[in-house]
């Protein structure tokens, strides 16, 4: 279930952005919309350092000190928008929370929007500034990250330079991403009432601003259709009452089906690209998994040049790689101690084919699992659960002393003196 400021918001959406998609809605009253609600939601300043630029002629800004790209390097984030407006206030407010939270500086693009400039114009500024990026001081960026029409144009990037032969990020992050124009997914119908922000009327009017007249399959126009295979680590977030939803499903499906690592978290009940509302507990929750993530991927890379990067991961420990001389030696096995020993897991119930009801896990509050809790030998579930196998034995086998005590099998009875003491 989710918290209460995310019902909150989800409320707030579904009384003032989803009334707005009707037929013959216009882009100036989608943009009017927009910032006033940027106005609102984005009129916090941000916590750190920055600093308005221009890479490969597209307005961009940087968010962090710039000693963090030559210690962490960098962060690309392609904002969304559906292609055709731009919330500064907001993600400017995520850009500097996953700057500090990653310790990386983030570059926030402004690309050219439709349906002034329709495709190809936003994803060739985003392919210029990676290729400025890459022939830099820092090297290629670290991550690239966007969400919806951001989390496309990430996507689409990463496809380009794989086949260009540049060097890939160490990861991409993927938030709510609109993987498929067509809107062939069953999420988009079954969902259509239960998401607060979006509704069919979307799907009609905006993929029609960004590329009229041409074929929604292309795998530039729905990276969903296109090569999902050499693509660095992948995680997709999104909410299960989206529109969206199956996008990010099946695009972690593809991926995964070409040999790409990737990674999914479906959050119940929770808005498009909920971690733009920081007042939500599941939007911090969400910067720290990303930041998880990142640090998992990412951090074994050093922020130098590409020139100055190795070719791969060093080998582990007792592996050769083809081609190399001598294999590392291998670390020496620590011998287990002799007054210790592995307790093997308790057998499955032959008959139910499941496991005994003492050994399944309990969910938690987010829907998961989480093992089992020991109890203490004063845990009062232990002391109830041992009246009631007393209270089980047969009556011959429950003769006690008269204080309630069970002096055990061939045990002579105690005194109610003994058993005060």
């Amino acid at each position: 279930m989710p918290s209460f400021r995310a019902r909150m918001i989800n409320t707030m959406l579904r009384l003032t952005v989803k009334p707005l998609w009707r037929p013959g809605l216009s882009i100036d009253a989608i943009r009017r919309h927009t910032a006033r609600t940027d106005s609102r939601l984005g009129r916090r300043g941000v916590d750190c350092a920055t600093e308005s630029v221009t890479i490969a002629g597209v307005p961009a800004r940087w968010y962090g000190a710039p000693d963090l790209a030559s210690r962490n390097g960098t962060l690309l984030y392609l904002h969304g928008g559906a292609w055709c407006v731009h919330l500064p206030g907001m993600y400017g407010a995520i850009a500097a929370r996953l700057s500090v939270a990653t310790r990386m500086r983030v570059l926030l693009i402004d690309y050219r929007l439709a349906p002034e400039h329709p495709f190809p114009a936003a994803v060739d500024d985003c392919m210029a500034v990676y290729r400025a990026l890459v022939q830099g001081p820092t090297g290629r960026p670290r991550v690239i990250a966007g969400d919806s029409a951001g989390g496309n144009l990430s996507l689409v990037t990463l496809m380009r330079v794989r086949d260009a032969q540049l060097p890939l990020p160490a990861c991409a992050v993927l938030l709510s991403p609109a993987t498929d124009i067509s809107m062939s997914g069953p999420s988009i119908r079954y969902n259509a009432k239960a998401d607060p922000m979006f509704s069919p009327d979307a799907g009609d009017l905006l993929p029609d601003l960004y590329c009229p007249g041409l074929e929604r399959t292309l795998p530039l126009i729905s990276p969903l259709h296109g090569d999902w295979s050499g693509l660095p680590p992948l995680y997709f977030l999104a909410g299960s009452t989206e529109m969206l939803l199956d996008d990010s499903v099946r695009a972690h499906d593809r991926a995964q089906q070409a040999g790409t690592s990737s990674r999914i978290d479906v959050w119940p009940d929770m808005p498009h690209v909920f971690p733009l509302f920081p007042l939500a507990p599941e939007a911090k929750q969400a910067i720290r998994d990303i930041v998880a993530f990142i640090d998992e991927h990412a951090r074994d890379v050093a922020a130098l040049p590409q020139a100055a990067l190795p070719d791969a991961r060093p080998p582990r420990p007792g592996r050769r790689r083809p081609g190399s001389a001598a294999a590392e030696p291998a670390k020496p096995e620590v011998p287990r101690p002799a007054g210790r020993r592995c307790t093997p897991p308790r057998a499955r119930d032959p008959i139910a084919g499941r496991r005994p009801i003492g050994d399944r896990p309990r969910a938690n509050r987010r829907g998961g699992c989480s093992p089992r809790r020991s109890a203490s030998p004063s845990s009062p579930r232990l002391a109830k659960n041992a009246i009631w196998r007393w209270s089980r034995r047969p009556i011959e086998q429950r003769i006690v002393d008269g204080t309630g005590t069970d002096p055990g099998p061939g045990q002579p009875p105690r005194s109610r003196r003994s058993c005060a003491e």
